[in-house]
C-alpha cells in the first residue's frame, strides 16, 4: 500500500508566480518594486516554520493582497519552527531564486546553472538589478541592500569624467598590429551636454580585418554623427553607422552605446553582445554591480524556451553590417559614485566567480574610472589574453 502526503492550508492560495493571474512581469520589472514587500512575509515564514519549509512553488503573489508563503513543515520533526537541518537552507533560497527568475524568464529555471545563463544573456530584458539580487541571495546575503541601492534615486546634475583602456589580447595577437585589435571605442559630449560613451567589437569573420574596419568605420561614423547639432538620438546614431559598415567595411561589429545626462539619466543602446554593467557604492562600503544589457545571440533566443539549450552562444543575431533594425534600449538613472561601464566581450571573460563580484571587487579596490578600466583589461590578460579587450568607464561624480 502505497503512502499519500495531504498538505492543505487554512486559505486559499494565490496564483503562483508565472501563471497569467499570478504577479504580471511588469511589476517586477518596474525597478523590482513589488520585492520590498516580500522580505517582511518571508521573515515572518521562516520564523514561524523554520528553515527547510519553503518549495519551488512557495511563493505566491496576489494584486489584492500581496504576498503569500504556503509552506510545508519538514515531514518528522515535529511541531515548528523546526531545528536547522543540513541543506534546508539551500532549499529554501533555491525556492525563492527559482519563483523570481520564473516570473521575469517567463518558465522555472531547471537547475542554478540555468538560472546563470538566463540572468546573464536576459539582463536589462530581465528587471535591472534581479542578477544581483539573486547572488546575495545564493551567498546567503542579506538582498536588502542590494535592492535599496538599485532603487536608489537622485535629483541633482552630475559631472561625468570617463577613461579607457583596450588591449589586442596576447593570445589574440598575429602579428599584425593594424588588424589584431578589432575593438574600437569613442567619448564624446553633445550640444546638449550629455556624455556619449561607446564600444565597437568587430567579428572577426574570416580574419580579413574586416571586423577591424567595421568597428573603426562605426565610431568614426557616430561620433561625427553625435557632434552635430542635430543627431536624434543612439538608435539613430546606429541606423547611421550600420549603413557606413555595410557601404564601406564588408564586415560586421557590436556596438554598444550610453548617453548620460547632465541630470544624471542614462539611455542605453545595443546591437550585439558587448556588455553594459553598473557599479554601485553600498552602505557598508562595498559595492553592488549588477549587467545592464543582455547578449542578442541564438543561444539567448533557444534557451529563453529551452533550458538543455547550448548551442550558439558565439552566433550574433544583432549587429551593424545588415542586422541593425532592432536594437536594444533601456534607460538607468545613475547617481554620484555610480561606475558605469561599457565592454568589449573579452573584457568581460568569466573567471570561477560571477563577473559583477569580480567587477564589483574591482570597483572597490580602483574606484576611479581610469584605475577601473586599466584594471579590467589587466585581469582579461590575466585570465587567458584569447580576446581583444576594451573598457570604457564612466565615473559619476556630483556637479
Amino acid at each position: 500500500m502505497r503512502g499519500e502526503i495531504r498538505v492543505e492550508w487554512p486559505e486559499e492560495p494565490y496564483p503562483g508566480l508565472g501563471d497569467p493571474a499570478g504577479l504580471p512581469v511588469g511589476m517586477l520589472i518596474e525597478e523590482l518594486e513589488e520585492l520590498e514587500g516580500l522580505w517582511g512575509v518571508l521573515g515572518e515564514s521562516l520564523g514561524r516554520m523554520g528553515p527547510g519549509a519553503l518549495w519551488p512553488g512557495a511563493l505566491r503573489w496576489d494584486p489584492t493582497y500581496g504576498w503569500q508563503i504556503l509552506e510545508v513543515s519538514p515531514p518528522g520533526f515535529g511541531e515548528p519552527p523546526v531545528a536547522e537541518t543540513p541543506g534546508a537552507t539551500l532549499r529554501d533560497v533555491w525556492a525563492i531564486v527559482s519563483g523570481l527568475v520564473r516570473v521575469a524568464a517567463g518558465r522555472p529555471p531547471r537547475d542554478l546553472e540555468d538560472v546563470f545563463t538566463l540572468l546573464d544573456l536576459y539582463a536589462g530584458v530581465f528587471p535591472h538589478g534581479l542578477d544581483a539580487v539573486v547572488y546575495a541571495l545564493l551567498a546567503e546575503e542579506d538582498p536588502r541592500a542590494v535592492l535599496a541601492a538599485v532603487r536608489a534615486r537622485y535629483d541633482g546634475e552630475v559631472r561625468v569624467w570617463p577613461a579607457a583602456e583596450t588591449a589586442v589580447g596576447s593570445r589574440k595577437a598575429k602579428g599584425n598590429p593594424e588588424s589584431d585589435n578589432e575593438d574600437a571605442f569613442t567619448v564624446v559630449r553633445d550640444i546638449h551636454g550629455a556624455v556619449i560613451l561607446l564600444v565597437c567589437d568587430g567579428v572577426t569573420g574570416q580574419g580579413d580585418g574586416s571586423g577591424a574596419r567595421a568597428a573603426r568605420a562605426a565610431v568614426e561614423t557616430t561620433r561625427e554623427y553625435f557632434l552635430g547639432d542635430d543627431h536624434e538620438g543612439l538608435v539613430a546614431g546606429i541606423a547611421e553607422a550600420d549603413r557606413v559598415v555595410v557601404e564601406r567595411s564588408g564586415g560586421a561589429s557590436t556596438l554598444l552605446a550610453a548617453s548620460v545626462a547632465p541630470n544624471g539619466r542614462t539611455e542605453l543602446a545595443l546591437v550585439g553582445d558587448s556588455p553594459a554593467w553598473l557599479v554601485r557604492p553600498l552602505p557598508d562600503g562595498r559595492r553592488a554591480a549588477w549587467r545592464l544589457t543582455p547578449a542578442q545571440t541564438v543561444l539567448a533566443v533557444e534557451i529563453r524556451t529551452e533550458p538543455s539549450a547550448h548551442w550558439g552562444g558565439s552566433i550574433l543575431t544583432h549587429h551593424l553590417g545588415g542586422y541593425a533594425d532592432e536594437p536594444y534600449t533601456a534607460s538607468v538613472q545613475t547617481l554620484p559614485g555610480d561606475l558605469l561601464v561599457l565592454l568589449s566581450d573579452g573584457a568581460a571573460v568569466e573567471s570561477d566567480t560571477w563577473f559583477g563580484d569580480d567587477l564589483a571587487a574591482l570597483a572597490t579596490v580602483h574606484p576611479t574610472a581610469s584605475g577601473l578600466a586599466a584594471a579590467l583589461v589587466a585581469r582579461a590578460e590575466l585570465l587567458g589574453g584569447r580576446d581583444n579587450a576594451t573598457a570604457v568607464v564612466a565615473e559619476i561624480r556630483p556637479a
